[in-house]
């Protein structure tokens, strides 16, 4: 009968126990952790934007006088040589312009000769001899005029280039300098046109060095050089147009490349220099990073990052002096917590 009692006598006796135990706190955690040296370094921090690959030199063709376009005898993505004919005018009209300043011309010739035979003789004066030759003059210039206009009805490649752009089509009306063709030059550098925003554009001036990459190419640096800068904004993107001319390439390429443009500007600013992995939270160019105090315990301060380069990153807004900070171990970390540093 008295075995009943035990289990109950059990569970009094722990309770009882429980409750006269002192109850101890656990000592505060304390975090192994390792350290890195901040260093400061001055760097030129990268502009980093796309762009598109064109030819170094490009042209807008046209004709010289208006008219109906009588044949195209190229396309888009055509390569052509110097003096290959490109379209050219119903020359129609412009044919009988020249022969009417022909013929204007050659009156004034016959006038100007009687004329200059009759003040030979004496018979007219100086003033009418020398109405005739302003007249004579007059007639010729509106020939060169015409024949000007004659020779330039049609289109001819200036040199050996590419087709980049065909504006109209055969049998339209074209007016006097209105483009036809867009045409690159080949045998030229190439150059990459980007778009840079307000902050980036101040950062970067003509001669600095940059590297181009391409799609088509993976892991292939092309070498360039910034060679023009925009001085006004797009009134539809709100970036200034930057031009960069590549130094030379074996590889082939064709206008229209999408680009990778990494600038590297000539002046440099003073970064404090600290390991990627030594940066937590990070968002956007904002992150913070952890301090270790004399007491032993860990200050979160906030960053702001410039860079990153390599395994390092260009941070601002750590605290003068500050040699050293959390390398490892800093994801575990809350502010003011314990650390123990591992050498």
């Amino acid at each position: 009968m008295q075995t009943k009692y035990i289990p109950i006598l059990l569970i009094i006796i722990l309770t009882t126990g429980c409750k006269n135990r002192e109850v101890k706190s656990t000592s505060a955690e304390v975090v192994r952790v390792r350290i890195a040296d901040v260093t400061s370094k001055k760097i030129s921090i990268p502009v980093h934007s796309t762009g598109l690959l064109v030819s170094s030199e490009e042209m807008k063709l046209s004709f010289k006088t208006g008219g109906i376009i009588a044949t195209i005898n190229v396309k888009e993505g055509n390569h052509v040589k110097k003096g290959d004919l490109l379209a050219s005018l119903n020359i129609s009209e412009i044919r009988a312009n020249v022969d009417q300043a022909k013929n204007g011309y050659e009156k004034a010739l016959r006038d100007y000769t009687r004329m200059d035979n009759l003040y030979r003789d004496s018979s007219i004066s100086l003033e009418k001899k020398q109405n005739a030759a302003t007249a004579l003059n007059v007639a010729k210039a509106t020939l060169e005029i015409a024949q000007f206009n004659l020779t330039h009805s049609m289109i001819v490649a200036p040199e050996n280039g590419l087709i980049l752009k065909q504006f109209v089509k055969q049998n339209e009306l074209v007016s006097s300098g209105f483009p036809v063709f867009l045409f690159g030059s080949s045998g030229k550098y190439w150059k990459v046109k980007s778009g840079l925003s307000d902050k980036d554009i101040v950062k970067v001036n003509i001669g600095d060095s940059a590297v181009i990459s391409f799609d088509v190419y993976p892991g292939v640096e092309f070498p360039a050089v910034v060679d023009q800068l925009g001085e006004i904004s797009n009134p539809y993107t709100g970036t200034y147009e930057t031009e960069l001319l590549l130094q030379g390439s074996d590889y082939r390429l064709a206008s229209g490349f999408v680009a990778g443009v990494n600038i590297f500007p000539v002046s440099k600013k003073s970064f404090s220099m600290v390991p990627v992995g030594a940066i937590v939270e990070a968002d956007g160019q904002k992150g913070y990073v952890f301090l270790v105090t004399s007491a032993m315990t860990v200050k979160k301060i906030r960053i702001d990052i410039e860079a990153i380069i390599g395994s390092m990153a260009a941070v601002k807004g750590i605290p003068e002096g500050t040699t050293e900070i959390v390398s490892e171990g800093a994801a575990y970390l809350k502010d003011g917590m314990r650390v123990n540093v591992v050498k």
